[in-house]
């Protein structure tokens, strides 16, 4: 996109979105943000929200809602929410299990371990809710493993508080 000339110079913004077909259109150029000239970074969601939490590495970036919500109850967050959701999921079809642990029905976890990346990832949110709502499972019922998918060792990207009956274990090597 070229300056005419006379016209005020944009405002060079970096801006961090995961590649979705929501996100293209400013990404080619199609759909322009007013005064502003998008230095645009597509990103996986772990590497963006990492960054971004831990580092503030982006002017404009999406951002997990259950990360942003610990930020602002923390007094900490360094960046301000509109309401646009790019990643949307159902996700009551999210969860997996072993079909040798006796597990057929939702409350069947209870006193079991879930594996997961992080706790306080915004799918990981909506599933404990799913299952205190829709089936009486209780976060403090089940243990929690953190591990990274791809990363062992995977810290939290932001400090979290959690109450005392919440067992979080970290996932062995390997």
């Amino acid at each position: 996109m070229t300056e005419q000339a006379g016209a005020p110079k944009k405002l060079q913004l970096s801006v961090a979105m995961g590649d979705y077909d929501r996100t293209r259109p400013i990404v080619d150029g199609r759909v322009g943000i007013d005064g502003v000239d998008p230095v645009c970074m597509l990103l996986s969601p772990e590497e963006m929200f990492f960054r971004a939490f831990r580092q503030q590495a982006f002017d404009i970036s999406e951002l997990s809602i259950s990360s942003y919500c610990v930020s602002v109850a923390g007094g900490s967050p360094h960046y301000v929410a509109i309401p646009v959701f790019l990643s949307r999921a159902f996700r009551h079809t999210s969860v997996y299990i072993r079909t040798d642990r006796g597990i057929d029905k939702p409350d069947d976890l209870q006193g079991k371990r879930i594996g997961i990346a992080e706790y306080q990832l915004s799918a990981n949110v909506w599933v404990r809710g799913i299952l205190e709502r829709d089936f009486g499972v209780k976060a403090a019922d089940i243990t929690w493993v953190r591990g990274g998918m791809d990363t062992p060792g995977r810290p939290e990207k932001i400090a979290l508080n959690l109450p005392d009956d919440i067992r979080i274990e970290q996932a062995p090597a390997g």
